[in-house]
């Protein structure tokens, strides 16, 4: 393959606008010309009460763990944590979990290191190392877990903690929406051909087929490589009608654009 495996090719990435960057920047650095085509949006709870009580309940010592399943999950707690002009190490003793290296680095962006972070980066993953951990546990009381996520977010790991006996709180610490595009903008975006779509999450690519419509959407994938991060996105896929060509192994970033280079490489063999 070439120094530049994805000269060439024309890559939608279906990001959140400020999310997009990220995965586009790697792609660029490879070749490709990427379309920045921002199908979801991130929003605020519409109740911001039980944010700020669960944050009370985090400085009261009442959670033993916070577990993050985003770097946008991260953001919004640690802004209103400054907001109240605190600093991590009030949080203490409240051990801080993420979903994988991307989200605990923006963890240690705000200055605390992540007590865990499951070999898995997806909710199965962090159920099965609080599994093992609380199996370990001696203490004569349920573990106490905070889940501070995206409204609508899988209950795989809230249930399984729960039958392990533990105490789950959950909060919607953001929403998303899908994006209202302009329909000069998406004619825009589609005029020239599209060799590969991405996907980063089941968000994605629900508001595929709900911003271009049904048949425009599988108009657009019969014609692409589909590119996604993982097999919780490759399920949301197959529930719209279609195999994605590419799932990435390592469910972050770099995994899936690793994942894409070496798809192209097979293809071209």
């Amino acid at each position: 393959m070439p120094m530049k495996p994805l000269l060439g090719k024309r890559v939608l990435v279906t990001r959140a606008e400020e999310q997009a960057e990220a995965l586009a920047s790697k792609l660029e650095e490879l070749g490709a010309e990427t379309v920045k085509f921002p199908l979801i949006r991130i929003e605020p709870p519409e109740d911001e009460k039980p944010l700020q009580e669960a944050i009370d309940k985090v400085l009261a010592q009442g959670y033993d763990w916070v577990v993050f399943t985003s770097v946008h999950g991260v953001r919004t707690f640690f802004d209103r944590v400054r907001q109240r002009n605190l600093e991590p190490k009030n949080l203490s003793p409240v051990k801080f979990a993420v979903i994988g290296p991307a989200t605990g680095k923006e963890l240690e962006r705000f200055g605390v290191q992540p007590a865990a972070m499951p070999e898995k980066y997806t909710n199965e993953g962090l159920a099965e190392m609080f599994e093992r951990m609380l199996k370990a546990n001696e203490q004569n009381r349920p573990t106490r877990f905070l889940l501070w996520r995206a409204y609508g977010a899988r209950e795989v790991l809230a249930r399984r903690l729960r039958e392990l006996g533990a105490i789950v709180e959950e909060v919607c610490a953001y929403r998303t929406l899908p994006n209202a595009l302009s329909e000069e903008q998406i004619r825009d975006t589609l005029k020239k051909p599209v060799h590969i779509v991405t996907f980063t999450s089941p968000s994605t690519v629900r508001a595929f087929f709900e911003v271009l419509g049904s048949e425009r959407a599988k108009q657009v994938l019969s014609n692409a490589a589909v590119a996604v991060i993982g097999p919780v996105t490759e399920q949301a896929c197959k529930e719209f009608g279609f195999v994605p060509e590419i799932v990435a192994e390592v469910h972050t970033i770099d995994g899936l654009v690793s994942a894409i280079v070496s798809w192209l490489e097979s293809e071209v063999r």
